[in-house]
């Protein structure tokens, strides 16, 4: 049977990992039905609470559940980078994985519209995104949300990827060949930019080798999360705008160099 991998990069999330791995097997059933087994992966990034045992108590009572630690603190980059090592090297061809935040403001029940959406159209990879009609956002603040459609419309703009109007949600789902690609194209680790901007980096490097996107709404519930947002404002804009420009000159220089 094909496998889809829930992959969750994770760092001081004791508070909400643990009903995450939970409602991702609520779906488990479910996807079996529709041709899947499922399978759950922590990835702890050396937390400094108490995650790491959160998920390790999880897959000592779920047998689908995988603890993937890391010896130091790697950040989203090097989590990313996990993601797609374990993937390929557990996963084939014909299995899926799905990356989501692990601070419980992704509910895993979309799983199953991102599944239809990309068998049904072929796609590569499936956004969850906050801007389609059926999207809604749910406690995020006002500053944050701003951000977010500045972001949206800036890397319309720059990028121009075809289908694609959430760059950054971190929420999708990805087919094992475009995962192999990216790879063969980017190396054994394809994410390099430290910041949060590295989830629009994974996207336009999926871009620049082949991937045919989509899109499906969901709720965003950042009420749902408990604890502190790790991320920083003011550096994750200035990253996003300098790593889509960079994004953008590998581009031309890779096109520039099959003429």
């Amino acid at each position: 049977m094909k496998k889809i991998f829930a992959i969750l990069p994770c760092y001081n999330e004791e508070l909400n990992i643990g009903a995450l791995i939970g409602e991702w097997n609520q779906q488990k059933d479910a996807l079996y039905e529709e041709g899947y087994d499922l399978k759950v992966v922590g990835i702890d990034d050396c937390s400094r609470d108490h995650t790491k045992d959160v998920i390790s108590q999880k897959a000592d009572t779920y047998e689908n559940v995988t603890l993937l630690p890391h010896e130091t603190n790697k950040g989203l980059c090097g989590g990313l980078n996990s993601a797609i090592s374990y993937f390929l090297k557990n996963g084939q061809k014909g299995d899926l994985m799905v990356l989501m935040d692990g601070d419980n403001t992704h509910n895993p029940v979309y799983v199953h519209d991102m599944l239809e959406k990309l068998l049904a159209e072929s796609k590569d990879c499936v956004i969850a995104s906050r801007y389609c009609s059926a999207s809604n956002i749910v406690g995020v603040a006002a500053h944050r949300e701003f951000m977010s459609d500045m972001a949206k419309h800036y890397y319309s703009m720059v990028l121009k990827v075809p289908n694609v109007k959430d760059y950054t949600c971190g929420y999708r789902m990805y087919t094992y060949n475009i995962i192999e690609k990216l790879v063969s194209e980017f190396g054994e680790d394809p994410i390099i930019e430290k910041s949060f901007a590295c989830m629009m980096e994974l996207l336009y490097k999926l871009y620049i080798v082949g991937a045919q996107f989509g899109e499906v709404g969901f709720e965003l519930r950042y009420d749902n999360k408990k604890g502190e947002s790790k991320m920083h404002v003011i550096t994750t804009m200035k990253k996003s705008l300098t790593t889509a420009l960079k994004l953008k000159h590998i581009n031309k220089k890779r096109n520039h160099a099959k003429c």
